[in-house]
């Protein structure tokens, strides 16, 4: 007989319900693990740690976006 109790939904911190609900609504995943490199954020987040956060503009967002080389910083 296993002692593992399944957790109750109704149960769940508040949080945790809000993350969830988050999740379903926008369609995305809520993650404690980097960002894939090749991802739009993977992207962002290395340009932003070799040129620092100043550096990144709305076009490096949409660039990132697109799929678009980043320009360099400015």
């Amino acid at each position: 007989m296993s002692t593992h109790r399944q957790e109750d939904p109704l149960e769940q911190d508040p949080v945790t319900v809000g993350m969830r609900f988050a999740e379903i609504v926008t369609g995305t995943v809520i993650s404690e693990e980097p960002p894939h490199p090749n991802s739009p954020l993977g992207r962002v987040t290395a340009f932003a740690a070799e040129h620092g956060g100043d550096a990144l503009t709305p076009e490096h967002i949409r660039a990132a976006v697109e799929g678009r080389p980043l320009p360099p910083p400015a």
